[in-house]
């Protein structure tokens, strides 16, 4: 929103000098900036998106801020939207309008475009396989692993595990890396498209997934590149923490 009296190039000056004062110590200064940014909208939005991935851990941190304040009412109605379509099945465009708070126009479309060409590499990988015929489900999960974790370079992110982007799902597509609980979410839009039967398990501290069907049972962690977890391991694990 530009008001009557400020043109583009106006606009662009006052967010240069707010842009400067964004990483200021004291709150109340902090407050007034934000303020500021948050009356002009999505010009503010689109500005600040430029610092979102900024080195300054303060700047990013207000930046993602401002922008997720910008943009929650938006988003909200259009939860609201996908809600009242009563439809199950509703994770993968969730989490694309949560990572929407924080990067406003990223392509849902495009981002399953992609999600849909790595289920289909992986089903070539496992059609081509040593053992095509009797390929039994461990065999086709570490086909899995080795593709995303390996070939492609997916992993946790130990070094920055609270860093924001962890939790938007663009940026883990992007960068590669993220929490337990968006990989696991990774994971799943993946099999799911493979047509496995895995699910999202919540362990105490820690999100994996578990593959279950009519015969066996097993539990995946993507944090930890998709190692394979037998039901007694699980447990113990449990028991330890």
């Amino acid at each position: 929103m530009i008001t009557a009296n400020e043109t583009p190039e106006e606009l662009t000056i006052e967010f240069e000098n707010l842009i400067k004062l964004l990483d200021d110590e004291d709150e109340n200064i902090y407050g007034s900036i934000k303020e500021r940014f948050i009356s002009h909208g999505n010009p503010s939005s689109e500005f600040l998106r430029n610092y979102s991935g900024s080195e300054n851990i303060l700047v990013k941190k207000r930046a993602s801020e401002i922008i997720s304040i910008i943009n929650f009412e938006d988003t909200e109605q259009k939860f609201l939207r996908l809600i009242e379509r009563d439809d199950p099945d509703i994770l993968e465009e969730a989490v694309f309008l949560i990572a929407a708070m924080n990067y406003p126009g990223i392509s849902i479309n495009e981002y399953g475009s992609q999600l849909d060409l790595i289920a289909k590499e992986i089903d070539q990988l496992l059609k081509s396989s040593d053992i095509p015929d009797n390929i039994n489900i461990l065999d086709t999960l570490n086909i899995i692993n080795e593709y995303l974790f390996f070939k492609k370079g997916y992993k946790g992110n130990e070094e920055n595990y609270y860093d924001p982007d962890n939790s938007y799902m663009n940026k883990v597509m992007d960068d590669k890396k993220g929490i337990p609980i968006t990989l696991s979410i990774l994971y799943l839009f993946i099999t799911r498209r493979l047509g496995l039967p895995v699910y999202g398990l919540s362990l105490p501290g820690h999100f994996i997934l578990k593959y279950a069907d009519e015969k066996e049972e097993f539990f995946i962690d993507p944090f930890n590149k998709g190692i394979i977890i037998s039901v007694k391991d699980a447990q113990n694990f449990i028991k330890k923490i």
